[in-house]
């Protein structure tokens, strides 16, 4: 139980627990989250617990069956820098007078997790904090899983010494800059994962260095691959071409038989920030040339992916 309210406390916020005896194993175990997963997150020992509380700056926030209502409490109460009091029915009688607030979540028993859980979820306004500076990160997805692992996604100066390797020419250079910079304006709106963002961007186009044709996004997996790099950073460069290839148009172009339609949010961002980058009058040319070439279904995806991210 300790362990899933440090679990709980990390996740959604909080930067430190105390605890009157902090067992090793507990500390060993949310070590080893924090260290994989990120954030900023510590366990201390408090042996002196009336002392801590009295001694708190902020406002101390008892979490019990026994309290005001939480949804009257946040309609009259914004809790600054909170010491949050979570624990069992043994909970001495003098913390209920010591604390500057004590808050019922519900008038049912339940546990010290869940009542964490929902207080946190209030105190943040539905906003879960980002703590995506670990070793992994676990991206959202409607099925499946998705975790990356960033030793295997490259840093901006490992793609910047790729992409001079690779003997990419200053145009397609400039290009790329540009499609960068659209790609962090687009982070800024819709979010994403940064770093795979920024590979993404930086690499879209390194398969251009090989060959110049539509092969170019298979070229650049091939190249990624070969890096032995995330298979997330592989299908963001495999996906960027136009607005997406099905697998029909897949055999119409010679490319191996799968689908290179652009599925995730870093996907489609670094689609259609190919796509825009030179502004909306070349995104204009871009539509109509993918058109006059006999690629309507194409063109549609790019202006659907347009309406989507804007």
């Amino acid at each position: 139980m300790s362990t899933h309210v440090c679990l709980t406390a990390r996740a959604l916020g909080a930067k430190n627990v105390f605890f009157t005896e902090l067992d090793s194993r507990v500390e060993e175990s949310v070590k080893g989250v924090t260290d994989r997963f990120g954030g900023d997150f510590k366990m201390s020992e408090a042996k002196d617990w009336r002392g801590l509380v009295k001694e708190w700056t902020g406002d101390v926030v008892h979490l019990t069956m026994y309290g005001e209502d939480i949804d009257k409490f946040f309609e009259n109460h914004s809790p600054k820098d909170p010491l949050i009091i979570v624990g069992s029915q043994k909970v001495p009688r003098e913390v209920y007078d010591l604390a500057d607030y004590n808050v019922a979540v519900g008038s049912q028993p339940h546990s010290e997790v869940a009542a964490l859980a929902i207080f946190m979820d209030r105190f943040n306004r539905s906003k879960v904090p980002d703590l995506t500076h670990g070793k992994l990160s676990v991206l959202p997805s409607n099925s499946g899983k998705r975790v990356i692992n960033y030793d295997k996604i490259p840093s901006a100066e490992e793609c910047y010494t790729l992409l001079s390797e690779s003997g990419m020419d200053e145009a397609l250079f400039k290009h790329t800059m540009a499609v960068l910079q659209q790609t962090l304006e687009l982070y800024e709106v819709h979010g994403g994962d940064l770093r795979l963002l920024i590979a993404g961007a930086l690499l879209h186009d390194i398969g251009r260095t090989v060959i110049h044709g539509v092969e170019h996004g298979v070229e650049a997996g091939n190249i990624i691959r070969e890096q032995g790099w995330d298979k997330e950073l592989v299908n963001i460069v495999e996906r960027h071409v136009g607005g997406g290839i099905t697998k029909e148009e897949a055999l119409e172009q010679v490319l191996p038989a799968k689908d290179y339609l652009p599925e995730t949010l870093e996907e489609k961002i670094i689609c259609h920030a190919d796509n825009t980058a030179g502004g909306q009058g070349r995104f204009e040319d871009m539509i109509r040339r993918t058109r006059e070439a006999g690629f309507s279904a194409s063109a549609q995806r790019m202006l659907k992916l347009r309406d989507e991210l804007g």
